[in-house]
């Protein structure tokens, strides 16, 4: 029987919550990121042809195109025609894939060249094979088709992450500059697309001797760190404990890309490298601090405690962070704490402004602003006051305005009004 009465049925997909059989809790979904597209290689004159004859041309069908351009003929060859394998999309997709996996073989190096142009875009319609065949042309005798083989990685690695994943993880450690370069682009790239997969290769870079490819994993891992999550973090904690100083510091600048999306996380990384030995570590400490929102107590028992760091530039920028957390009153009797150990001058002089209470030790116009404004007197109240010559405040009774009694001659009552002698 089924339960909500009549007309219940299956929740809709957006209520729908995905969970592991075995433990029953929600499963960890990605974030949903763009989809990544390939770069678009050069376009020659090429680009005006239509798919049958780029093909015609790529497979050998036709040796020379002749067509009149603008006015102008124009000739085009296989090298044309395989460039322009590009061009030939949807129905055409199947036949510039065969087209192009012949050329990748070809014994000409310029057609094996032109094919590695092309490769890139002819593998969103279709490629099976082809990154088979970038491994092999990677290697490939001819420095110019080892040169368009590199730039080929370059572009497919952001869209074609397991596709190129083996030919990615020998080129990044691979001794030819050039090699190496366009793998470490890709990676770069990737990320904007693929942070988690970006971050399985960093994993496995961490681990490797050469501090130079631990130093640019960590650099990568500032492209990433914002949208990675977790695993972005697990890897800038291992980073910032590298025992290389350069790796560190790489490491160390992923902290100020957390304090938006993770500032919880970013307080407890920089919490950790707050007391490490190099100084740009420190200092990238430091920023995050300045940044995060002092609301949290761990961020604020960070920043007391940093007033007591060995350093001396640490104790003053956490000295100077005091007023965003601390009232008036705690930060005179902080300072007032402090500068009975505090040795160095400028923290001194920082510690002595901060204790200096101008309403007691200020001069008499410094106190004076502290002075409350006297309440003002209601009119009726003055008028009273002015009616029987008592003063209002600082303020004399005014003049009566009444003209005083005429004298009157001596031994002579005054008169009073409407008496007559």
């Amino acid at each position: 029987m089924m339960r909500g009465g009549v007309g219940a049925g299956p929740k809709p997909m957006a209520d729908y919550i995905a969970r592991d059989p075995r433990t029953g809790k929600p499963i960890e979904v990605a974030t949903v990121v763009k989809r990544a597209q390939v770069e678009e290689g050069h376009r020659g004159a090429w680009s005006r042809l239509n798919p049958r004859q780029v093909l015609d041309l790529a497979t050998g069908q036709t040796d020379v195109l002749d067509l009149m351009l603008d006015g102008e003929r124009r000739q085009f060859s296989r090298l044309d025609g395989v460039e322009g394998l590009v061009l030939a999309k949807g129905v055409h997709a199947n036949a510039a894939y065969e087209a192009l996996i012949q050329a990748c073989m070809d014994d000409d190096s310029d057609v094996r060249r032109a094919a590695l142009s092309a490769m890139p875009e002819v593998a969103q319609q279709r490629s099976d094979e082809l990154f088979d065949h970038l491994s092999v042309l990677i290697d490939d005798p001819v420095d110019e088709v080892r040169a368009a083989a590199c730039d080929a990685l370059r572009r497919m690695t952001p869209v074609f992450p397991s596709g190129v994943e083996d030919t990615l993880v020998n080129a990044l450690r691979s001794h030819d500059k050039r090699l190496s370069k366009a793998a470490w682009e890709g990676l770069r790239v990737m990320g904007d697309s693929w942070p988690s997969v970006v971050c399985l290769h960093v994993d496995s870079l961490l681990l490797e001797d050469d501090p130079n490819l631990r130093k640019e994993a960590a650099r990568v891992l500032q492209r990433v760190v914002a949208r990675a999550g977790h695993q972005g973090w697990d890897l800038v904690t291992w980073a910032l404990a590298d025992e290389e100083v350069a790796v560190r510091r790489e490491a160390a600048r992923c902290l100020p890309k957390l304090v938006n999306p993770a500032p919880k996380m970013a307080v407890i990384l920089a919490e950790k490298v707050l007391y490490d030995t190099d100084a740009k570590v420190r200092n990238r400490a430091l920023k995050v601090l300045e940044r995060v929102d002092m609301g949290g107590s761990r961020a604020r028992s960070i920043v007391l405690a940093g007033t007591r760091h060995d350093v001396v530039d640490i104790r003053r920028a956490c000295v100077e962070m005091l007023h965003r957390f601390m009232g008036e009153e705690d930060q005179r009797s902080f300072a007032q704490e402090r500068l009975q150990v505090e040795q160095d001058p400028g923290i001194r002089l920082l510690l002595q402004e901060m204790a200096f209470d101008p309403e007691i030790e200020g001069s008499e116009a410094e106190k004076n602003r502290f002075l409350a404004p006297a309440e003002p007197v209601p009119q009726l109240d003055r008028e009273v006051a002015q009616a029987m010559e008592q003063a209002i405040g600082l303020l004399q009774p005014e003049p009566s305005e009444e003209p005083p009694a005429p004298p009157t001659p001596e031994g002579e009552p005054p008169q009073e009004d409407g008496q007559h002698r």
